[in-house]
């Protein structure tokens, strides 16, 4: 009776968090606005910070946790390790002047100025300067970018900000010793891997015929189940070795692209993760990191603003400078508004933060208010930007 009883609550739980995370999602993306906001506020609603009727428990935390690498698993997957290998001199100049940058000034504030403890500085500071692949790549898509060298560009940097974040973020609390053993683990991991994507590619032709075969008998299950088995085991090597899961999953999936698996399989994967991810893991996970957060008092707003101002102006500037240098078709407004944009990884990130106790409630809270912030706020900067582009590509037609 008892368990009957558990199943029952957590499915009523998840059941209440998707229909308020999918409503609202579905209201946020109507007037323009980023999804996943909708989603965290559904579970604020619904949490201990208004209503109170979904408190967070260690069963939720599983769930989360579940639904987590599902979604670096896809992120891994659309980002493709060609990213990395393409312009990677630009992609590495926009990690450290856009990301590195404005995240050492942030800690550095937080705690010499703000007198936050250690590793909640560096944890919150870390949640807010990132910015979100997945949040960039919707933006690159609806600006028309994606394929363009521009938007490979933007896109590099964003995934390498991402990749390096991961690493900030397993690494700052621990001994230099641990950290270069640590580093030197994750460095032959990255290396073996880069020769196994190399080796994929050179046999693609072999692999490709022989995955559409499977394909044509019907079966993708297979392939999609070898998917998610590899990238559970990546991911237990990772925490083996004291690093996330999180990075495993993201790893494991750069492997996955059209060059080593085929167009058509790859197409399959991919719009099957994010059918799985859009319709349930994307807003239960958001959901859930909604119903975590504390309500904020009014002494820590400051601090807050703190956080918007310096990563919106630091790194901002820098990837306005940046896109006016090396872009060649993009203007540095869109840049910036695509740039800007918060999301899943800063949430991930403050998450991962919160269950390993490197952040108290207030500063969690702090974290993802502020992400919810400039994520609405860049929109309103990306879409400006794309209005006032279709507007000056179309003057010349018109005075004709």
């Amino acid at each position: 009776m008892i368990a009957c009883t558990v199943n029952v609550s957590i499915i009523a739980t998840i059941l209440l968090l998707l229909v308020v995370a999918l409503g609202l999602s579905s209201v946020f993306k109507i007037i323009g606005l980023p999804d996943l906001v909708g989603a965290i506020i559904a579970g604020i609603i619904v949490g201990p910070a208004v209503f109170g009727i979904i408190s967070p428990t260690p069963e939720l935390a599983s769930i989360s946790s579940l639904a987590l690498f599902f979604i670096i698993l896809q992120i891994g997957i659309e980002s493709s390790s060609d990213i990395f290998s393409k312009n990677f001199s630009y992609i590495l100049v926009f990690a450290i002047t856009s990301f590195l940058v404005p995240f050492i000034l942030m800690a550095a504030g937080s705690y010499y100025i703000f007198k936050v403890p250690y590793l909640e500085a560096v944890s919150t500071s870390l949640a807010v300067s990132i910015p979100s692949i997945s949040i960039t790549s919707v933006l690159l898509v609806k600006s028309g970018l994606i394929k363009s060298e521009d938007g490979m560009r933007l896109l590099g940097g964003v995934a390498m900000s991402d990749v390096l974040a991961f690493i900030i973020l397993v690494s700052f609390h621990r001994s230099l010793f641990t950290i270069l053993i640590v580093s030197s683990s994750l460095a032959i991991f990255v290396l073996a891997l880069y020769f196994l994507d190399n080796f994929l590619k050179s046999k693609s032709e072999h692999l490709i015929f022989r995955l559409d075969g499977i394909m044509n008998s019907e079966g993708e299950a297979v392939i999609f189940a070898v998917i998610i088995l590899m990238g559970l085991a990546v991911s237990y090597f990772f925490e083996y070795l004291g690093i996330t899961f999180v990075m495993g999953a993201f790893f494991s999936g750069l492997i996955i692209h059209q060059n080593s698996v085929g167009e058509s399989t790859y197409g399959i994967l991919k719009r099957t993760f994010q059918r799985i991810n859009s319709s349930f893991f994307i807003p239960l996970f958001f959901s859930i990191s909604g119903v975590d957060l504390a309500a904020i008092s009014l002494s820590i707003f400051p601090y807050m603003l703190f956080l918007i101002l310096l990563t919106a102006a630091v790194g901002g500037f820098a990837a306005y400078q940046f896109s006016k240098r090396f872009m060649k078709t993009t203007s540095p407004s869109i840049s910036l508004g695509i740039f800007g944009g918060r999301g899943a990884v800063g949430i991930i990130i403050a998450s991962i933060a919160l269950s390993d106790g490197f952040l108290s409630d207030k500063y969690y809270s702090s974290a993802v208010f502020a992400t919810i912030i400039m994520a609405i706020a860049f929109s309103f900067v990306f879409e400006r930007a794309m209005k006032r582009h279709t507007i000056e590509s179309h003057a010349p037609e018109a005075s004709e």
